[in-house]
């Protein structure tokens, strides 16, 4: 899943929002020196990693895309599951999308100045493009691919995979509607069970 997705299943403190970002850049599996929230918020990320990578739905549904671009397919989905959560937002959330994402915007630009690079720039230019509603338009869904493609240890043009993603849009319709629900359960069971709580949670996040 992408960034929307991620934040709308992490904890809504500065903490677990830190992790949440964190979950893309930090690597290995001993995660003592975080505070208790924040290696919660790195875990949560990486189960919905796993669960979404997966789940049986949406590798079904990676064959609706073409041949070529299937070793791209978890890239392609994130990007335009946001974009259906963005327009599906009021079946799967309480709070009105615009004020969850200017309260993860400003959780964001607090935060960057804290945290390890490269992920206080993230923070930083997602705070300042308001990043999270990048994926609500074909426009934006197509920087958002440019961007990813760019950083590929191999470049390449995933802007130019959109116009298939859009022909398969019923299918990732139909299967973003029977994935979603399961992943929220997944990640309120995963929060609901985690025992780090039990260690000192002060947020100091520099590293």
């Amino acid at each position: 899943m992408n960034h929307l997705a991620h934040f709308l299943l992490a904890p809504e403190d500065d903490a677990g929002r830190a992790g949440t970002l964190l979950g893309d850049f930090i690597r290995g599996s001993n995660l003592s020196a975080w505070p208790a929230e924040v290696e919660h918020g790195i875990r949560l990320h990486r189960r919905i990693d796993a669960f979404t990578d997966t789940h049986p739905v949406l590798i079904e549904a990676r064959g609706a895309l073409p041949t070529n671009l299937r070793r791209y397919a978890g890239i392609l989905m994130d990007v335009y599951f946001d974009h259906l959560l963005i327009a599906q937002w009021t079946q799967w959330a309480s709070v009105p999308l615009s004020d969850f994402a200017d309260e993860v915007h400003d959780a964001l630009a607090r935060l960057a100045p804290t945290l390890p690079a490269p992920a206080d720039r993230v923070a930083g230019g997602m705070a300042a493009r308001k990043g999270l509603m990048t994926s609500a338009t074909h426009a934006g869904m197509a920087r958002m691919l440019a961007h990813i493609g760019n950083r590929l240890s191999r470049p390449v043009a995933l802007d130019q995979a959109l116009p298939a993603l859009i022909d398969a849009h019923s299918t990732m319709d139909h299967a973003f509607r029977r994935f979603f629900p399961a992943l929220q359960a997944e990640a309120a069971a995963y929060r609901a069970d985690s025992t780090l709580r039990t260690r000192p949670s002060a947020l100091s996040v520099n590293r």
